[in-house]
This record gives structure tokens, C-alpha cells and sequence, in this order.
């Protein structure tokens, strides 16, 4: 049987989850890998051959014509298995696999239904009942697929399905290779956060440099955000706040790249609200940070809880307690050899644990049980 993967994910730069863990895994395991994003051209990268569609502006445009142009490619390519991550994929995936009779595998980022509920473009009266109906869609569909793949296990409990299989969304080893790491005093940043920053974690942010400040503590933050975040919403609440000496904006980088300045840090720091998302989502920042070395300063939710708790390189204190995260950040800056000794615990978890080389097995082992 010809070997050939398409993995659909419809994001503008090579995911972490998509192109750097699993099409690299599958390509280097023999596979022929083909991804089909929203990138602007075509090209082989790493023996991986990259198929591009231009991005819209348009959510109605991505939703019908460019998911519909995927699929006509999709077809076309004629793949023994198609895997694929975006939610709004999900009925022409049902298409795809009554036109080709292909192997097709979901997976599944995100507790999908709870997230409706925190997207503000959409009124207020009427998430609930985009919710729901994402939640029966979701659930429905699943059951034509060949496996599902939720990279959190609170949120495949949602799930019920004849081939579900968890593969954690923990950072490959070589994100962490080849960096300098200035000695602590000289880092540029006391904190640092990178990914997707809604204005609900940024509010949290600028409620802790605002206590730190009057506490006369050093707080230099250094900020990714990717390019759905607002950061120029977030630039001018800085500077309304006058908190312009505490917040650098960084230019947004591959994966790869952002170790270098996890490497100018001292702190990570993940202020997630106790959302009903986030009940269920594991954020991979932990694991970047403490593979970086860093102490991390988190909520207290229970999907974290499970690989942190009882060991001595996080801080988790109650979410929305601005008071609880400054008492920590204090504390860590003015303890640097313990801050320090802590990155260290984080770090060997990430390297003996919580890394890909395990989850690429499972990835793996699937895909073998797809072919037979």
C-alpha cells in the first residue's frame, strides 16, 4: 500500500503541532507527507512538500471557498490517510471521506464548544447556542472518522469513540538546542509570555506590573503574540497605563526560534482564567518553558495540575489573583539561585518526560494500524 499522508491545517506558518512534530515524525517514519495550509507559495521543506493557499480576511471566504478548494486538492492527491486539525474542516472532511473512502483522523486542539463561548466578535445571546451546536456537529461527525487525536486528556473524556488516542502536544527536544543563555542578572526579561494573548490574559498582566511597580519590583516583560492576538490594543493599554518601561513587544518567529528568547528570560508566566476552556486545555508553554529552564508562574487548573503537582519547579497560585502571581513573581526574583534550581527540575522533567519522543510512538502506532 503507497504510504501517502495529507495532513489539512489551515494556519498561515508551520505549526508546531502539525508540521514540526507530526509531519516531520511521519516523513522521517517513511511516509510520503503533504501538507496543505494557508501558506503563499508551495515548497518542500525537510522532504515535506508544502501546498499553499492564499489566506483571506474573510471568515465566510476560508469557510466555504478556501475549505472547499482544499478539498478539491485533497481529493486530487489521492492519500491512503488524511488528517486533519481545523473545526470548520470538519464537514467537508465528511465529504472528503465519501468521495475517496480514505482513512480520515480529526484532531482535536481545542474543547471546541467551550471555546465559542469566549469569542467576542459573535453576540453574547447567541454563543450558547453556537456551543451547543458545535458540540453535536463535532460529536456526530467524529463518528465517521477513522480515529480522532485530542492532544488533551480532559478534553478526549468528551469523546467517545472506537480509536481515540491522546497525543500530548509536548515540545520536541531540538526546540531547546543551540542557544546561548546569558547569566541570570544579565537577561533582558524578568517574564516572559509568547503565543495567543487575548485581552483577558493581557489585563491580567498589566494588573500584576502595576502591583509590582508600587512594590518598587523590577518587571520587564517580554511579549510574542501571535498574529490573531491584538497586539495594537495591547500597545495602546500600555502606554494609557504608563507601563511602556515594562512591556517589549517582540516581533513574531518561527517555533524554532522563539527559545532564544525564552533564553533571555527568568520567568515564564501563563495567567489563564478559570474559564471552562481552560478546565480542559493543557498549554504547551508550561513545557517550553520548563524545558528552557525556567520557573513558571501559572493558575492552578486541574489539566496542568496533573504533571506539576508535587514537583518543585512551578508556582501555580489561584487564578485572577493578581495578588497571589505578584507575591510569586517577587519571591522568584528575589530567590535567583532557588528560581534557578527550580528551571533545573523543569527542565530534566521535559527531558526524561514531557517531550514528543513518546507521543511520536503513539502518533506511530497509529498510523501503522491505519495502513494494515
Amino acid at each position: 500500500m503507497e504510504k501517502r499522508v495529507c495532513i489539512i491545517h489551515k494556519v498561515t506558518t508551520l505549526d508546531p503541532r502539525s508540521f514540526y512534530k507530526q509531519a516531520r515524525s511521519l516523513s522521517k517514519a517513511g511516509y510520503e507527507t503533504i501538507i496543505l495550509g494557508l501558506q503563499n507559495r508551495d515548497e518542500v521543506i525537510e522532504g515535506i512538500r508544502v501546498i499553499g493557499f492564499p489566506p483571506s480576511r474573510s471568515r465566510l471566504i476560508r469557510i466555504l471557498i478556501t475549505n472547499f478548494r482544499v478539498l478539491i486538492m485533497a481529493w486530487r492527491l489521492k492519500a491512503t490517510v488524511y488528517h486533519f486539525h481545523d473545526l470548520d474542516f470538519v464537514p467537508w472532511a465528511l465529504l472528503l471521506k465519501a468521495l475517496t473512502r480514505a482513512k480520515i483522523v480529526y484532531d482535536i486542539h481545542e474543547a471546541h464548544p467551550d471555546y465559542m463561548l469566549l469569542k467576542t466578535y459573535i453576540p453574547s445571546v447567541f454563543r450558547q447556542v453556537l456551543s451547543m451546536a458545535v458540540y453535536l456537529m463535532e460529536h456526530m461527525s467524529s463518528k465517521c472518522f477513522d480515529a480522532i487525536v485530542p492532544n488533551d486528556n480532559f478534553v478526549a473524556a468528551d469523546f467517545k469513540h472506537r480509536n481515540i488516542q491522546v497525543i500530548y502536544n509536548f515540545p520536541s527536544v531540538d526546540f531547546f538546542n543551540g542557544r546561548y543563555r546569558p547569566p541570570y542578572e544579565k537577561r533582558a526579561f524578568d517574564l516572559f509570555y509568547h503565543g495567543s494573548l487575548p485581552k483577558y490574559h493581557f489585563e491580567t498582566m498589566l494588573g500584576i506590573a502595576e502591583k509590582l511597580n508600587a512594590l518598587n519590583v523590577r518587571n520587564t516583560w517580554g511579549l510574542i503574540m501571535d498574529r490573531h492576538s491584538p497586539r495594537n490594543w495591547a500597545e495602546r493599554e500600555v502606554k494609557k497605563r504608563g507601563l511602556q518601561r515594562n512591556f517589549v513587544f517582540l516581533p513574531y518567529v518561527d517555533y524554532l526560534q522563539v527559545n532564544k528568547y525564552l533564553n533571555q528570560a527568568k520567568i515564564g508566566i501563563i495567567p489563564l482564567p478559570p474559564f471552562k476552556k481552560f478546565m480542559k486545555n493543557i498549554p504547551i508553554k508550561m513545557f517550553e518553558y520548563m524545558g528552557a529552564s525556567l520557573p513558571v508562574v501559572l493558575s492552578d487548573l486541574p489539566p496542568t495540575r496533573q504533571f506539576i503537582e508535587g514537583q518543585d519547579c512551578v508556582i501555580a497560585v489561584e487564578p485572577n489573583n493578581i495578588d497571589a502571581y505578584v507575591k510569586a513573581i517577587a519571591w522568584l526574583l528575589s530567590h535567583p539561585k532557588k528560581s534557578m534550581q527550580m528551571g533545573k527540575v523543569g527542565k530534566r522533567l521535559v527531558f526524561e518526560r514531557f517531550n514528543w519522543t513518546q507521543q511520536e510512538d503513539k502518533l506511530l502506532n497509529l498510523y501503522q494500524r491505519l495502513f494494515e
